[in-house]
């Protein structure tokens, strides 16, 4: 008889109910983080039992010595039993030794639960956290001042990971596993004080429970509430968000965040929820921006925003260099042609033997040859052109500012420049030439551009 049938029905039955809703029909793979705990023995039995393809990942971090290697005895023992397969992450040694030390570890697991999945062919990830978990997270963001994303950030579905147990206390489980007659370990770790959850469960929670004896049962209604209005002020912004956001009309790939977004009645959450997939930049900081001259950023996660004139413009943060390159042959180099910012297009010229009638534009001129020593590279402060029809040097920043190219792009400008160095640029392709590439009336060898849009 399976351990699971001992477990009382009413149990069973809301369980399967939480596997049914978060990991649908038994199909796809499903990697079960176990750590050996009783909450994961748990977890790890009723997947098993339910039908579920259990792929077994336990990390074993090493911080225990030998109480570490006995959770992955234990974890490995089940796995061969159960005929699933196991995958065993060893942390990399004295990895206990540097600061941050839980998120490292979850980290660790996460992300090889995750490459696990993909490899797989699977978008489920199941781990064993349960209530007291969520509870214990709900005070802890609370204390140091949240929204409500963090107060229900422990929630059933995230991403790839699935959490069935997380409408269960401890205390509960306990009971279940104890009349399953399952085996796990105890972490001797958790009875200490050393990291602030376990201080939260062994003198706040108890404090709480002491005045407010159903307190436990009162977060865990108040979360799953606070899930229902994020859920519900989620699907409300989305409705309005094409009057705040949009995709940028010049620049592939960069959203726009309309200014208008910063002034609406309910801000904080109406920006909040509309940044959520990038980054959590700070509201008043967004405003200063708003107010700020164009070409002003901020930066944060991976994540740039930037005040340009089509809004607050949003683009990840690229650290792609153009090398410079002689002025021979085919160059791939983006281009502003004036409405759209193209990243990557391919500059090509071939030589006529005469001066053709059309001498093109910015974009593909007619040229005379290019002098020895002529390079492409991205602009340079001091770089400085001769406007082919103008009178006078302009300085290429000038000309990048008459042009109307994006801000977050300016500096990926590429010219044609005479030398390496700051100094005479020949050409701004889609902006300006230069009058040092003008053709005279008798030229017979003379350069066609022609650009080829990748």
């Amino acid at each position: 008889m399976s351990a699971w049938t001992k477990a009382d029905p009413r149990f069973r039955a809301a369980v399967s109910s939480e596997l049914e809703s978060l990991l649908g029909a038994p199909s796809l793979p499903v990697v079960a983080l176990i750590s050996g705990g009783l909450d994961s023995m748990l977890l790890a039995e009723a997947l098993q039992a339910h039908g579920y393809p259990v792929h077994v990942l336990h990390v074993n971090y090493g911080l225990r010595g030998a109480d570490s290697d006995g959770d992955e005895a234990l974890v490995r023992e089940w796995a061969e039993r159960a005929g699933c397969p196991i995958q065993v992450v060893t942390a990399p040694v004295n990895f206990g030794d540097a600061p941050d030390l839980q998120a490292r570890a979850r980290a660790l697991r996460y992300d090889a639960a995750a490459q696990w999945a993909s490899e797989l062919g699977s978008n489920l990830v199941a781990t064993a956290h349960h209530a007291d978990d969520a509870i214990e997270t709900f005070l802890l963001f609370a204390a140091r001042g949240t929204g409500i994303d963090g107060l229900v950030s422990l929630s059933p579905q995230n991403g790839l990971l699935r959490r069935p147990l997380l409408e269960f206390h401890k205390s509960e489980l306990r009971v279940e596993a104890e009349a399953m007659g399952l085996t796990w370990r105890e972490d001797a770790s958790n009875e200490g004080d050393k990291y602030t959850r376990n201080h939260l469960r062994h003198h706040a929670l108890p404090a709480l429970e002491q005045a407010i004896p159903q307190a436990r049962d009162g977060i865990r209604t108040t979360m799953r509430r606070l899930r229902h209005l994020q859920k519900f002020a989620e699907v409300a912004i989305q409705r309005e968000s094409s009057l705040y956001t949009a995709m940028s009309r010049q620049l592939p790939g960069a959203r726009v965040l309309y200014r208008d977004a910063l002034a609406h009645p309910n801000s904080e959450v109406m920006v909040h929820q509309l940044l959520k997939p990038y980054a959590p930049f700070d509201l008043e900081a967004l405003r200063q921006l708003a107010e700020a001259q164009v070409g002003a950023y901020l930066e944060r996660d991976g994540w740039q925003i930037w005040a340009d004139r089509e809004g607050l413009l949003l683009l990840p943060v690229s650290d792609v260099e153009f090398v410079p390159r002689s002025a021979t042959g085919r160059v791939d180099v983006p281009l502003w042609d004036g409405e759209v910012w193209h990243p990557r297009t391919a500059l090509l010229h071939t030589e006529l033997g005469q001066r053709p009638k059309q001498l093109g534009n910015a974009t593909e001129p007619v040229t005379t040859l290019l002098p020895d020593g002529a390079c492409w590279r991205s602009w340079l402060e001091g770089d400085f052109i001769q406007p082919f029809g103008l009178n006078g040097r302009k300085k290429v920043s000038d000309a990048l500012t008459e042009a109307k190219v994006p801000s977050p792009v300016r500096r990926n400008v590429v010219v044609l420049a005479r030398g390496i160095d700051p100094g005479e640029v020949l050409w701004i392709p889609g902006i300006r030439l230069s009058q040092a590439l003008a053709l005279s009336s008798d030229a017979t060898h003379v350069l066609r551009w022609t650009v080829n849009y990748l």
